[in-house]
């Protein structure tokens, strides 16, 4: 008899090799059988965890505060990437050139904060795709949404 490689753990795809001729002979088909039947090994690995973020959307985001959406917003307690997500994004926009003027009112975390609340204002009238950015700097710098004065941070 010869040699059988079986996986140990799925999740790498890593095998060890096993003698066959010193296994029983229904077992040594039952391994083999396995091992075929676990052809998807690794695709585990690609499904997402409930709450994080699709790679391709996160780097959108990351190069274009503005391609923030309502579900990203949604999303945010789920998952802290999904937080990191949202919160960078919300001060990059408070960074804006058209938001200067509320910077020096304000800081700049008071202003990203202004921002959050604008973009939570704004999605609660729009759905999941909605990107909500331009609505939300342009009502922070119109002075609509203001975060709360008095208040830490």
């Amino acid at each position: 008899m010869g040699w059988l490689r079986v996986p140990t753990r799925c999740r790498a795809c890593e095998t060890r090799p096993v003698r066959l001729s010193k296994l029983p002979a229904s077992l040594a088909l039952g391994l083999f059988a396995a091992s075929t039947l676990m052809g998807g090994c690794g695709e585990e690995e690609k499904r997402r965890i409930s709450g994080t973020l699709d790679p391709e959307h996160a780097a959108e985001v990351a190069r274009n505060p503005y391609a923030l959406t309502c579900r990203d917003l949604e999303r945010q307690p789920l998952h802290p990437e999904s937080a990191r997500l949202v919160i960078k994004a919300e001060f990059e926009l408070a960074r804006e050139p058209s938001l200067r003027k509320v910077r020096k009112e304000d800081t700049l975390n008071r202003t990203g904060r202004s921002v959050y609340y604008a973009l939570t204002e704004v999605c609660k009238r729009r759905g999941p795709s909605f990107e909500p950015a331009r609505l939300a700097v342009e009502g922070v710098r119109e002075g609509k949404y203001r975060a709360a004065r008095g208040r830490p941070g």
